[in-house]
């Protein structure tokens, strides 16, 4: 929740008690229940300074007590303020009837995302009803380099973009097909844009091969993007044109919907 939910500015120097409570906040959230000692041994801080602010969370309702032991907890207050986001969002409802019938025509995972940064963030996700499952869930980021969703944003948008996102990201061989050579990158991209949509063959987890295509409002800009994520024993690639097939009419439906004139 937290990585998603909160933002906050300051003028000039960091407030470090602001600094710390986000930072507990950030390694409570990581676990299901974490206490005093491991908070302190994670963080470089004394219980005293960390209890101080446990309160402050707790008080404020974005940590809570385990009943009947020593440890916290995140609340769904952060979920509850980031969910308010999302719902705000016009691409999530006009999106979320295609995606459901998406996942019913394929039996397969179906994401939603937009980007933040370097990264995109999942805001929706229709879960395949299939025993093998691709680990994600709304809230989680992924690098745009390395995801079919991001990519497929970055080829229909500025090439001057895709380059400062890559420049800006922490290029990682995440697995052994991770593209890390930005000409690599780049030529993929036109590839992308040819076609109409993205692929991550394994880039990101050994095992899933993903499919997106991006979704364009009204002015033309890209908003978002949908994928499809399938584990390789059920997607060989000789049928990956045919789920490319799948996304880009689902993009073609929700990018109407928001006004965009093909």
């Amino acid at each position: 929740y937290f990585l998603w939910c909160v933002a906050i500015l300051v003028k000039g120097d960091t407030v470090q008690s602001v600094d710390r409570a986000l930072a507990i906040l950030g390694i409570v959230s990581q676990h299901n229940q974490i206490g005093i000692t491991d908070i302190c041994k994670a963080l470089d801080l004394n219980k005293t300074t960390v209890y101080r602010l446990l309160s402050t969370l707790m008080n404020n309702g974005y940590i809570e007590q385990v009943k009947g032991s020593n440890k916290y907890r995140c609340t769904f207050k952060l979920f509850e303020m980031g969910n308010k986001r999302i719902q705000d969002l016009d691409l999530l409802e006009e999106a979320k009837p295609a995606l459901e019938k998406l996942a019913d025509l394929t039996k397969e995972t179906v994401h939603l995302v937009v980007e933040e940064g370097t990264e995109i963030v999942y805001i929706h996700k229709v879960e395949s009803t299939n025993t093998i499952r691709m680990h994600t869930w709304v809230g989680k980021k992924n690098p745009m380099y390395r995801t079919a969703v991001g990519k497929a944003i970055l080829a229909f948008s500025d090439k001057e973009k895709a380059i400062d996102i890559w420049n800006k990201s922490e290029i990682v061989q995440n697995t052994p097909y991770t593209i890390t050579n930005i000409n690599d990158f780049l030529e993929q991209l036109v590839l992308v844009r040819k076609n109409g949509y993205a692929i991550d063959n394994e880039e990101t987890e050994i095992g899933i091969r993903c499919v997106a295509a991006p979704i364009l409002d009204f002015s033309k800009n890209v908003i978002g993007a949908l994928s499809i994520s399938i584990p390789t024993i059920r997607f060989p690639e000789n049928e990956i044109e045919i789920y490319g097939n799948h996304v880009k009419k689902c993009s073609e439906v929700i990018s109407k919907k928001l006004g965009y004139i093909y």
